[in-house]
């Protein structure tokens, strides 16, 4: 027993560092620009073991992305189904712990947006998470904004759609603009941006 309770736990050691090491490499290469055969020296293992954890490059990707949403979700302590439930102004709030946290971990940004950058092949193995993540992001926010003009704490004539194109647009383009000037207030911008929303949305008593 004490023997298999080791080798699980070795194996369970042996992929968390290929994941490691994957997410790095997806991160600075792209999953075009990276090979088996580096990520596997880069994590002290050979390609053969790397493969019996992963057997191929593209299971790899699906695992390192996997990783990537299991870091946010722990960053920010919300689950995806209590994302949900959330109103405009939580969601608000949420965002930009989200966007905090991305500030704080540079990889995480540029994986995200390589793979996106890659996927638009329908083809590519990462196509569906990207498209996936896409609509989940704007279903949240237009029901979080159509449960409030509902409930009559913002405007009735809100385009949640135009919203929804802007919020997601100025986080992904505060990331883009982030990643090559590291000196951006990625943080600051967009508090300031939610503030300006929020209050341009916020119906009238």
């Amino acid at each position: 027993m004490a023997i298999t309770d080791s080798s699980q736990r070795s194996g369970e050691l042996a992929r968390a560092k290929i994941i490691d090491t994957a997410f790095e490499h997806f991160a600075r290469h792209g999953y075009q620009g990276s090979s088996l055969g580096r990520i596997a020296t880069a994590a002290g293992i050979s390609q053969s073991g790397l493969l019996h954890h992963f057997p191929s490059k593209a299971a790899l990707l699906q695992a390192v992305l996997a990783t990537r949403d299991l870091r946010d979700t722990v960053a920010t302590g919300i689950t995806p189904g209590n994302l949900a439930d959330l109103d405009f102004t939580a969601l608000l709030t949420f965002f930009t712990q989200v966007v905090r946290h991305n500030a704080a971990n540079r990889d995480l940004v540029r994986l995200a947006h390589l793979t996106a950058v890659e996927a638009d092949n329908p083809d590519h193995p990462a196509h569906g998470w990207v498209t996936g993540r896409q609509r989940f992001l704007q279903s949240l926010i237009e029901n979080a904004l159509a449960r409030d003009a509902t409930a009559g704490t913002i405007r009735s004539d809100i385009d949640t759609r135009t919203v929804t194109e802007l919020l997601v647009a100025t986080m992904e383009g505060l990331e883009n603009q982030w990643l090559l000037d590291p000196g951006i207030d990625m943080v600051g911008s967009f508090q300031r941006f939610a503030t300006h929303l929020r209050t341009i949305i916020t119906a009238v008593p």
